[in-house]
């Protein structure tokens, strides 16, 4: 018989571990989402997250909500690390996974972590300090006396070292407006009371209602909203739909910078993946498609399940993931339709019957791998052009030497200023637009090509004229 291996003891130090874990990469606006994640999960309705100083006049952040709450069992489970098997099967409105959010995200922002909570009218209290930790170094959690609280479950930080958040500061407001408007748009499924999704959780930051921020406009008539679809995935159903973001002329300066986003329209372009309607990861094509100016309209929404976290690759922080190897092949499929209509709304090219590209003003040309644009000799108004004078065809070819096109992208892709064509007044614009037709009339142009010149030659245009005022132009 072989001889039985001998185990020993490897336990890591409590008080190196605890410390360890505040460096996961939360931000506080990661933290706090984490916390919601679990009063969503414990079914809660109402949902208050508070700032104030404590008794020693330090800044103290609570998260409380109306849940079921847990007794002494279930919160003393809960104040360990890794709580729960990453692997058993979850409820729809379990946000959870790995059963540490409560305490890396707490304390990756303090050193002191209290948790209260009351079940069937038993309260009881426990608390994280790692300051105690660190001089005992061991797994005992200090368990409180508490008086008898509210059903629900009340989070408490103190010793809030990784963040300023001295009360009514400038530094300390931006934070706050930054923790709101991640909440608004991480649990915007969940608290904006006008969609259809029935969640209906009310979300506060010391009582003031945190607005949802639905990142793809649907509201607005000029949002081009595809049809969803879904993909079965192993035993799970993925839901997929697309929008594409109105173009900058179809909405006012304020409505333009709401749904920009930090960082602006090519920054949150692409995929924003949701977990049981929580906004995981936004802003990224996953490699399969490069982040260009003439795609930066286009946002997909991808709805997956809890039941496929470790193929999805979701962190701890439920801020990043990775699609499957098959999920992937079937987006890059999906994302080249998707492009070439992102690509229309942003040059505005218009789609119309009345298309006839021989007789555009300018044309693409292409020669040795290269393009520019030349002046199209073909058009009447340009033959009329040159006829008047052959010098005047050395002058056309000036101006196409000297379009400037680096200037002309540089602008178009900041996004501080917008192109227009027919910069006169309306009344000037419309005496030449009236002059240009009556010469494609003279060629002996058919009128609905007529009009559907006229619709290209404004589609950059601050005037705009409806087909039924071309057709009386005629």
């Amino acid at each position: 018989m072989g001889v039985e291996p001998e185990y020993i003891d490897a336990s890591p130090s409590a008080a190196y571990l605890m410390e360890s874990i505040r460096d996961f990469g939360y931000t506080i606006e990661t933290a706090i989402a984490d916390l919601v994640d679990n009063s969503i999960s414990a079914e809660a309705s109402n949902i208050e997250i508070s700032l104030d100083n404590d008794e020693n006049q330090n800044p103290m952040l609570s998260i409380e909500d109306d849940g079921i709450g847990m007794n002494k069992v279930e919160l003393l489970q809960a104040m360990k690390l890794c709580s729960k098997d990453r692997h058993q099967a979850r409820s729809k409105n379990d946000l959870g996974r790995f059963g540490m959010g409560l305490k890396t995200a707490s304390l990756s922002q303090c050193r002191q972590l209290t948790v209260e909570t009351n079940m069937d009218n038993k309260s009881t209290s426990m608390t994280w300090d790692l300051d105690d930790v660190l001089k005992r170094d061991d797994w005992k959690v200090k368990n409180n006396i508490i008086e008898t609280r509210k059903p629900g479950t009340k989070v408490i930080w103190k010793k809030i070292d990784r963040v300023n958040l001295e009360i009514d500061t400038p530094s300390t407001n931006a934070t706050i407006k930054n923790i709101r408007d991640h909440l608004g748009l991480v649990f915007h499924r969940y608290i904006d009371t006008k969609n259809d999704e029935k969640k209906n959780i009310k979300l506060k930051f010391n009582g003031i209602d945190i607005d949802p921020f639905n990142p793809f406009n649907e509201k607005n008539f000029a949002t081009i909203k595809h049809e969803p679809f879904e993909h079965q995935y192993q035993d799970s159903t993925i839901r997929i739909q697309s929008y594409i973001l109105p173009h900058k002329t179809k909405v006012n300066l304020e409505e333009w910078e709401k749904y920009e986003g930090k960082g602006g329209y090519t920054k949150n372009q692409g995929f924003y993946v949701y977990r049981e309607g929580r906004l995981i990861i936004n802003g990224t094509w996953f490699g399969l498609l490069k982040k260009t100016e003439y795609t930066k309209f286009c946002r997909v929404k991808i709805d997956i399940t809890n039941e496929k976290d470790t193929d999805w690759k979701i962190d701890i922080k439920k801020s990043n993931a990775s699609p499957p190897k098959e999920i992937r092949e079937m987006l890059d499929n999906y994302l080249s339709k998707l492009e070439k209509a992102g690509v229309k709304v942003y040059t505005r090219k218009p789609v119309s019957i009345y298309e006839n590209n021989h007789l555009d003003l300018w044309k693409k040309m292409s020669k040795d791998s290269q393009s520019y644009y030349a002046i199209n000799k073909n058009n009447p108004i340009i033959k009329k052009f040159i006829n008047n004078s052959k010098d005047n065809l050395d002058l056309l070819k000036l101006i196409e030497n000297t379009l400037p096109y680096q200037e002309i992208f540089r602008l178009m892709s900041d996004g501080k200023e917008m192109m227009i064509t027919w910069e006169d007044d309306e009344d000037e614009s419309i005496k030449l637009i009236k002059k240009y037709i009556l010469d494609l009339k003279e060629s002996n142009i058919e009128k609905l090509i007529i009009v559907g010149l006229v619709q290209k030659f404004l589609q950059n245009s601050v005037l705009s004229l409806t087909t039924e005022q071309i057709i009386e132009m005629l």
